[in-house]
């Protein structure tokens, strides 16, 4: 039934082999393709202005007389037209004609005498004047027409036929979304129509929602429908074990860590695999969540992986957790890259035979070589600098719960998109005594006072970083300014103090400069962003951030995170040479507010949902219609109508047209 739609291009008018070569960079390759590729905008041709009414510097399409009209030579091979609508409008067009007679468009104006005319009227001497406007022998055909993405030597009209065409072919295409979901929107055809084809402005609105609905809707429920039917490991529930984790707790329990706890064991107690993102702020106190899932999972007599980013934070990580579950019983592992082979093995026989209870390493833990005895629980951190792919390469080595944390909060809009699989939990307050870190944004001339006043507060005893914007290691020049700028500070205004400089391309000499600034042997550390996620050094109260104009807000905010961890308040110095308003509106929301969230909000309103740091190394899917920043009303429906659908029907049995369009779709 649906053949007709799978055609290739080629069976639509004027597209021959080697066209459709052409047209394949445009995504271009059947029927279904071209009904499929939506017009980029519209010109408004709904109202007709007289010559005499036309307004200066707004598009619009005019019909007169055409009177006055002229060509002439005005250098080899170039001409100019010049006519006169109505009575006051001018026009002009240049063309190129080599020939001796008159230009192809000349002798099409003079024919035709009266005709209507789309473009910008811009002031000139006489009054109004048009330049290369576009005209139309006749009345345009519609009210709006469609203006489609083109590549070389397809124009406008070509397009705009191909779609004509197409739209003959619309019986073929079913309604994927059941009656339900679909409430009093659109039906598809009638979408698809008038999505090309608008009658006016109204019936586009209309069909636009209709189609990002839909665009929203099967990208959610393509990755939320394996989740829900599949089975998983049921934890016990919390026993001893687990009070005696919380009687060694040498703090008391947010409200939200409290209410992240709760999820987690509804979520390990069932027989549905969790699949849960843990978002907090900088200090929220996430790895408590992820301790007390890992001594559930122990007490089920499970094993626990969890992967980190980096080798450093992977010693950090399992220090931690040799602190807070060793006392229990339970033993803790580290697997990292750089680690003796011996080592290596030994910690991978104790995988194998069940001794180890839990192991904290980077990608070392996906390699072919590791195996579980019983893997029920693997936890990822930071989760934005991890793939898909890499998360269920772990997920493989058992039939694990999941769960994931972040401490880069993200729009809602972006996180029901990025971690669409994921269930979100949100810890938005923070541990009893963490104060908010001072941010100042400091004009650059007042530099050797910052530098003055971290020196003051090392004598105090206190530690300093200074980050450079270095965001990509591998731009070899940046990473050349910036390592000079960095000796220049060693040997200027921080030369009286310990020193230690970091960036990413250094080897087994970073994880030594980390360790000696953890100890309190560096003073201040100079680096790159590689200090951007997990550096926990409790002495560290202050920061300075050189070019912070070219960080991302949500960036900037983890970064200065590193700082106030400890007894004694952080402060934040952010140093823009290049400070353009746009740029200070950015920097003004960091410097106002401490709070992750809020931030991660704004980023997305000023940089757009394409530019927001991590975005596309997290995956962040491509909509034809939908956009994340506009559409988060619609996104939000849809997810609600995703919810609902699979609660009543997991495997979609009673929906054969939407099961087969998620088929084809195959996000």
């Amino acid at each position: 039934m649906q053949s007709m739609l799978d055609a290739p291009v080629t069976v639509l008018p004027g597209i021959g082999e080697k066209r459709a070569q052409t047209i394949r960079a445009l995504g271009l390759e059947t029927v279904r393709d071209v009904l499929f590729s939506y017009p980029r905008d519209y010109k408004d041709f709904q109202k007709t202005v007289a010559p005499e009414q036309v307004k200066i510097d707004t598009p619009q399409l005019t019909f007169g007389q055409l009177t006055n009209l002229t060509e002439r030579r005005i250098s080899r091979g170039r001409r100019i037209i010049q006519g006169q609508l109505g009575q006051s409008l001018r026009l002009t067009w240049f063309v190129y004609h080599k020939g001796h007679g008159s230009s192809y468009l000349y002798r099409k104006l003079e024919r035709a005498g009266r005709l209507w005319v789309y473009g910008v009227p811009r002031p000139g001497l006489f009054g109004p004047e048009m330049s290369s406007p576009e005209v139309f022998l006749r009345a345009p055909k519609y009210p709006l027409l469609p203006v489609y993405p083109l590549a070389a030597g397809i124009s406008n009209d070509q397009r705009l036929r191909w779609a004509e065409t197409a739209l003959k072919h619309l019986e073929f295409l079913p309604e994927c979304l059941p009656e339900a979901v679909r409430g009093t929107r659109l039906g598809r055809r009638e979408a698809i129509r008038e999505i090309h084809f608008p009658r006016d402005w109204t019936s586009y609105e209309r069909a636009r929602e209709r189609l990002v609905f839909e665009e929203f809707f099967l990208f959610l429920l393509g990755l939320q429908r394996g989740k829900r039917h599949a089975d998983g490991i049921a934890h016990q529930s919390d026993g001893e074990l687990v009070k005696r984790y919380f009687a060694n707790l040498p703090f008391t329990l947010t409200k939200g860590q409290r209410e992240a706890i709760e999820q987690v064991a509804l979520d390990m107690e069932a027989r549905r695999p969790m699949r849960r993102l843990i978002q907090g702020d900088v200090g929220s106190g996430k790895t408590v969540v992820a301790e007390y899932a890992a001594v559930k999972a122990a007490a089920s007599f499970g094993q626990v992986a969890m992967m980190v980013p980096t080798e450093v934070l992977a010693r950090q990580m399992v220090q931690r957790l040799k602190n807070s579950l060793e006392p229990l019983g339970l033993a803790v592992e580290l697997l990292i890259g750089n680690m003796k082979a011996k080592e290596q093995a030994r910690v991978r026989a104790a995988l194998e035979s069940g001794d180890c209870n839990v192991v904290v390493g980077t990608h070392a833990l996906i390699t072919e070589k590791v195996n579980f005895r019983h893997l029920t629980l693997a936890i990822v951190d930071e989760q934005h600098r991890f793939g898909v792919r890499q998360r269920s390469a772990l997920l493989g080595k058992g039939n694990a719960d999941l769960l994931v944390m972040s401490a880069t909060p993200i729009p809602r809009s972006l996180a029901l998109t990025m971690y669409a699989d994921l269930d979100t939990t949100e810890i938005r307050d923070l541990p009893a005594g963490r104060t908010p870190i001072d941010t100042r944004l400091v004009d650059p001339v007042r530099r050797d006072e910052v530098y003055r006043y971290v020196v003051t507060r090392v004598r105090q005893g206190e530690q300093a970083y200074v980050v450079f914007p270095l965001v990509e290691e591998s731009e070899h020049m940046d990473l050349k300014a910036a390592t000079q700028e960095m000796v220049d500070l060693q040997r200027g205004p921080l030369a009286k103090v310990r020193v230690g400089l970091i960036h990413g391309q250094m080897g087994k000499e970073k994880d030594e400069v980390f360790a000696a600034f953890a100890a309190g042997e560096i003073d201040v550390l100079l680096a790159t962003t590689v200090i951007e996620v997990g550096m926990d050094v409790p002495n560290a109260t202050v920061m300075v951030i050189e070019n912070a104009e070219r960080f991302g807000l949500a960036q900037l905010h983890q970064l200065r995170g590193r700082v106030g961890r400890g007894s004694k308040p952080g402060i934040c110095f952010l140093l823009a040479y290049n400070l353009s308003p746009h740029s200070r509106e950015r920097l003004e929301v960091v410097r106002r507010s401490n709070d992750g969230f809020f931030i991660a909000e704004e980023d997305l309103r000023l940089r757009g949902p394409g530019d927001l740091l991590g975005v596309r190394q997290w995956g962040q899917p491509f909509f034809r219609l939908a956009d994340l920043e506009e559409d988060t009303e619609i996104l939000q429906q849809a997810a609600g109508q995703v919810e609902k659908l699979l609660i009543q029907d997991p495997t979609l049995a009673s929906y054969p047209e939407l099961a087969g369009e998620l088929e084809r779709v195959a996000w």
